[in-house]
This record gives C-alpha cells, structure tokens and sequence, in this order.
C-alpha cells in the first residue's frame, strides 16, 4: 500500500456514509421516526464525532492536531463578515440550481417523497427546532466531514483538485437523494474552494449555515407574513410564473452572483495572506533581525503571496488506497438512484 493514510481517511467516510445509509434506511422502514434523534445521530455522532475519533486513532494524532488537519482554526473578524456575505451568494445560486434542476427531473416524472416532517404544524417552536437541526448542525457537522477530513485533511496525501472534486460529489451523494444530489455537489465545490483560499474550514461553516438559514427564513416567513419573506416569495412566484422570463433572469442572476462569489473569495484570500504575513512579523520581531535573516523572512512572506493552495504534490495512490473512495461513491449512488426510481414509480 503506497498511501495509508489516504486509504485510512477514505475509510473513516465510507464508515459514515454507511451508517447514513443504515439510519436513512430504518427511517423508509419506519423503525425510527424521531426527527431529534435522527438528526442528532447523522450529524453529531456520524459525521463528526466519529470521524474526529476514527481520524484521530488511525493517524494516532492527538485531537488538537486532528482539529489542525481538518482546518478547524480561528479567522479574522474581516474573514466573518465576507463569509456571511459568500453566505448570502451560495444561496440565491443554490436556489436557482435546485429549482432548475427539480425542473429537469420533474420532466422524467420525478415527483418529491413527502416526509413525515413535512406534515409538522408550522409554528415558532418548529422554527427553532429547524434552525437546530437543519441550519446549525449540518453547517459544522457536514462541514467538518467534508471540507475538513475530505478535502483538508486528505489533500495532503493526495491532489488537493481531485480531493476538491470528490468531497464535492460525496457531499451531494451523502444526501442520499435524487433531488439535493446535483445543486449539493455544486455547493460542496464553492464552499471546498472557499476552504482553501481561507485555509480553514470556518468560512465554510458558516456559509453552509447561511444557506440553510435563509432557506428556512424564507420558508417560515412566507407563512408568518414576514415582510422580506412575503416579497421575496412574490417576486419568485412572478419569474417562475413565465419560463421565458425565468430562464433569462436566472441566467443573468447566476452569473452575476459566481462574479461576487468571485470577488468575495478574493477577499478571503487577501485576507489569509495579510493574517499569516502579520504573524511572521509579530513572531519574529523583524526589527531585531539582522540584513541576512530579515531576507529570508521577506522570502517566506514572497511565498505566500505566490502561493497556490491548489497545487499538487507528489504522492500517489494505487487502486487499492482509493478502494473505499471508489466503495463510498458507488453506495451513495446506488441509494441516489433508488431514490428517483423511488420519486418516479
């Protein structure tokens, strides 16, 4: 085996998807109904507690360290602000994609399983219970598995284009269905990406929970007659009124809102660069430093600016390595497909 610890991280998420899988499975089956507990067991116990266990005891690290490797550390208030920003962005093109592609499967005659969930009587406690559940949660939960031991913690035993890319796939095929599979992997490839320009996972985390927040907002406020919600329902109900008109403002709304989420990420990324070029000279107190050692740290601080978080190093995987890579894409696309047969039968 050429690459253990490539071999071990896939291991710790073909354990997750699995055990999501089971749990998804004893739900359809109607062996386990509760909302909490469900929730409670994919996110804290599966996608994170294990995973940080697993991680930890395989590459015999210590917790902190683990934390290290997923890119669990802190960020800038600057770094906040532009994530609650990118926040914003992912979601109104998550939205377009979602319903653009709901369009499409609908079209093979793909209709939504309804939930028991679903059914709950709208009200405030409801709502916290969403927030909970469905914004808090799964933003650091999934985040931690996906962006963080998928894509950081494996891109250093792999190329960090190719963790991108299949963190990506993986996080739209964990949701075990038709329906969130394609607009989840787009999502899961911004937020990767916005991962690696900040060098940490927070970004991500807190979009993630934007996105999920503002679509709960949405949801509950069209109900509550909330203002922003009423004329933000009103205003998607008129574009989707006309196809013509739909497609046009889509089109144009998707590529103004991939230029902001352009721009934002280059913030993000100026502002990794001035935190850690900030912190050589706060460590090294150049104004002691000799003509001779104050070089080598303009040199370091040249680096970073040239730095490419996507460049690739040099190990490699044999077939064998990605054996539980290759596993856990063909079990969550295997459940994604019985899902839409499941939605069309």
């Amino acid at each position: 085996m050429k690459n253990k610890n490539f071999f071990k991280i896939n291991l710790i998420y073909f354990a997750a998807i699995t055990l999501v899988a089971i749990i998804f499975v004893l739900g359809y089956l109607g062996l386990l109904q509760n909302e909490i507990l469900t929730s409670f067991l994919i996110q804290i116990v599966v996608m994170f507690a294990i995973p940080m266990l697993m991680y930890s005891l395989l590459t015999k690290k210590s917790l902190k360290d683990t934390l290290n490797d997923t890119r669990l550390k802190k960020v800038t208030t600057n770094t906040i602000i532009i994530s609650i920003g990118l926040g914003f962005v992912l979601y109104f093109i998550n939205t377009f994609v979602a319903d653009t592609f709901a369009s499409i499967i609908a079209m093979f005659g793909y209709e939504t399983i309804s939930s028991g969930a679903s059914q709950t009587t709208i009200t405030y406690g409801t709502l916290l219970k969403e927030l909970i559940l469905s914004c808090i949660l799964p933003g650091f939960c999934e985040e931690f598995l996906h962006r963080g031991i998928m894509l950081h913690a494996n891109k250093k035993y792999s190329n960090p284009k190719f963790c991108l890319i299949i963190s990506s796939i993986l996080f739209g095929l964990i949701h075990l269905n038709i329906r969130q599979f394609f607009y989840a992997a787009i999502l899961g490839f911004l937020m990767g990406y916005t991962t690696l320009i900040a060098d940490s996972i927070v970004p991500s985390i807190i979009a993630h929970f934007m996105n999920n927040f503002l679509s709960t907002y949405f949801f509950y406020g069209s109900h509550f007659k909330w203002p922003l919600a009423t004329f933000v329902t009103e205003i998607r109900d008129f574009f989707y009124g006309n196809i013509m008109i739909f497609m046009i403002s889509s089109t144009l709304c998707t590529v103004l809102l991939f230029l902001a989420y352009v721009k934002l990420t280059k913030l993000l990324q100026k502002e990794r660069i001035k935190k850690e070029i900030n912190l050589i000279i706060k460590e090294t107190q150049m104004e002691k430093l000799t003509i001779e050692e104050a070089q080598i740290k303009f040199e370091q601080i040249n680096q970073l600016l040239k730095h490419n978080t996507l460049t690739h190093n040099q190990n490699r995987s044999s077939f064998f390595d990605k054996i539980f890579l290759i596993s856990s894409i063909v079990l969550g696309t295997l459940i994604t497909i019985c899902s839409f047969l499941w939605g069309v039968i």
